[in-house]
């Protein structure tokens, strides 16, 4: 386009991203999450933003130290909780992110917590005079160089050794005072919520949990002893950094989660399901509901956890967010059963984050392929903007928009993928392509920003992208039978995307190709540049080279691994 620049990778830096909004009780605020970057300290600057719900008028509410996260509204709708970083002073080490709480008309945040090893995911008690947040503890502190490995899981990326580290429930006084720690014992809790004056969480506290990584759901009263509710085995959808994952009903007499019991091993697609709050079987409430569950579109400029828990509204329904065909949708299912309904209508964007309050009052945030996140309003119907931060930003650049296609594979389903023109195309030139590759392997690829594809668009690439046999975002059948041949049918869709593209779009150099991904890209980039001669450059990322290794030596090896290959390297 005229007067516009190609994207570079430094205007990353100038993005303005939002992420976890959320309603006011009395639907009249909504707080959220507003970050930017800070190139010199490589480090993101994050800040609580108020919006009027009517006006749409934004207003930066907290101003600490850029380290501020997670706005959660008091029950009464007077105070806002939320995780900040307190500054280290010089030659100190880096302190660890801590509970404040804030008047709702504004003021000094008060501090609540100072927990040597941080909190995440608070959480306000029903009645408002309590909060509960998950903390790592280490009951013995390691002494020396030496590290004594007691269980097969001791290290994580980007998180380095916590043998010894268990993450656990605390609750705290809204009006402060010491930190009651609820749940002990060598086993980690991935997500926690209040049912009543009882705390429900998942994870597994059985000693060999590390080899399975399976789990369950529990509830612990005033005594601090868990009672296992779940029967069987089962992966719970959470989304990391201790969302829950679980909800219970208003009435407190059943609890909905989203997951899957493994029937298709690690590959089985996500379902609502919903069971006794005493424990007891779970019914499938979204029986026969082709979409994958939750936010799995893939996106380099997203920032915040996305709540993939589904939510139990007083109204009969249960609201919870879907993927297909390259979109992500909210939608709605009765508690009794029946047919999922779209909230939203037929979109070519995603929705991430999300909330509700009142009877059809929703506040999300849409990320479309020229579109960094921006935060919309649903009222009665009709859905409008309130923020747009990026304004400027979309209107100084050449953001490329991309085109669907679709074809028919060897292997008798039909593969969706887009092609983005690169900039400043000219009428009868070719021009290289550059394949990438999502991770997963049941990422997804869709209408969502992705800086990476803008950046080689703007450096004369077609970026041409699909989502093989595997991938997520489409039926169970579709994902479930890659373990176990990896390389196979989704290597032949790769290769017959590109020849579809080099037939079709006649712009295309189909002498001059490359390839590239992470994760399952990394693993794919390495097998293509192993069985092909096609392409002229291939750059891996964070891949799989050997499934030996990576069985014995990563972080996930042992689960991961064995469930993709369907066995271990001596079976």
């Amino acid at each position: 386009m005229a007067n516009r620049k190609p994207v570079t990778i430094k205007d990353l830096f100038k993005l303005r991203l939002v992420s976890d909004p959320r309603f006011s009780p009395d639907g009249g605020r909504i707080a959220f999450v507003h970050t930017t970057f800070d190139y010199e300290k490589d480090e993101y600057v994050n800040d609580i933003w108020m919006a009027d719900a009517k006006t749409g008028a934004s207003t930066q509410f907290t101003s600490g130290r850029g380290k501020d996260k997670g706005p959660r509204w008091s029950p009464d709708g007077k105070r806002l909780l939320f995780t900040s970083t307190p500054p280290a002073k010089e030659g100190e080490e880096k302190k660890k992110p801590q509970l404040y709480v804030i008047e709702a008309s504004g003021g000094e945040a008060r501090r609540l917590t100072d927990v040597k090893l941080g909190v995440e995911a608070p959480k306000w008690s029903p009645d408002g005079k309590q909060i509960l947040f998950i903390s790592p503890t280490q009951p013995v502190e390691p002494k020396g160089d030496v590290k004594h490995i007691t269980r097969l899981g001791y290290k994580f990326n980007g998180r380095g050794f916590f043998q010894g580290v268990y993450k656990h429930v605390f609750t705290v006084p809204f009006k402060g005072g010491k930190p009651k720690q609820v749940t002990k014992g060598e086993y980690k809790i991935d997500g926690a919520e209040w049912m009543g004056s009882d705390i429900l969480f998942y994870g597994n506290v059985e000693p060999d949990a590390d080899i399975e990584d399976y789990d369950h759901i529990y509830r612990v009263g005033a005594k601090g002893e868990p009672v296992q509710l779940t029967q069987g085995n089962w992966s719970i959808h959470g989304a990391g950094g201790g969302m829950v994952g679980v909800c219970p009903s208003p009435d407190g007499k059943e609890i909905a989660f989203a997951g899957h019991d493994y029937r298709r091993s690690g590959a089985t697609k996500a379902d609502i399901w919903i069971m006794p709050a005493v424990g007891g079987a779970a019914r499938k409430l979204t029986e026969g509901y082709e979409p994958d569950l939750g936010v799995k579109m893939s996106s380099d400029v997203r920032v915040g956890s996305l709540d993939q828990t589904p939510h139990w509204r007083d109204d009969g329904y249960i609201y919870f967010t879907s993927n297909f065909s390259g979109v992500s949708t909210l939608n709605r299912v009765k508690t009794k059963g029946g047919k999922v309904e779209k909230l939203l209508g037929e979109v070519d964007h995603g929705v991430e984050a999300w909330s509700l309050t009142g009877k059809d009052h929703i506040v999300y945030s849409v990320l479309a392929t020229t579109r960094p996140a921006d935060l919309w309003i649903r009222n009665s119907g009709k859905d409008r903007q309130i923020t747009d931060f990026n304004k400027k930003w979309c209107q100084g650049l050449d953001l490329r928009p991309h085109e669907r296609f679709a074809f028919k594979s060897s292997g008798g389903h039909t593969v969706e993928g887009w092609i983005m023109k690169p900039s400043g195309l000219k009428k009868g030139k070719k021009y290289p392509m550059a394949v990438e590759i999502h991770g997963g392997p049941r990422g997804v690829f869709g209408n969502s920003l992705m800086h990476e594809h803008q950046v080689l668009a703007g450096k004369g690439y077609v970026v041409m992208y699909i989502n093989p046999w595997g991938s997520g975002g489409y039926t169970e059948d579709f994902q479930a039978n890659l373990p176990g041949h990896y390389g196979e049918q989704d290597y032949a869709d790769i290769m017959e995307a590109v020849d579809y593209c080099i037939k079709n779009y006649p712009w295309v150099d189909g002498v001059r190709l490359a390839c590239l991904g992470g994760s399952y890209g990394g693993f794919m980039t390495n097998w293509i540049v192993t069985h092909t001669t096609r392409f002229r450059a291939a750059v891996t990322m964070r891949s799989i080279s050997n499934w030996v290794s990576f069985f014995g030596t990563s972080d996930i090896g042992w689960t991961f691994g064995k469930r993709e290959m369907l066995g271990t390297p001596w079976d």
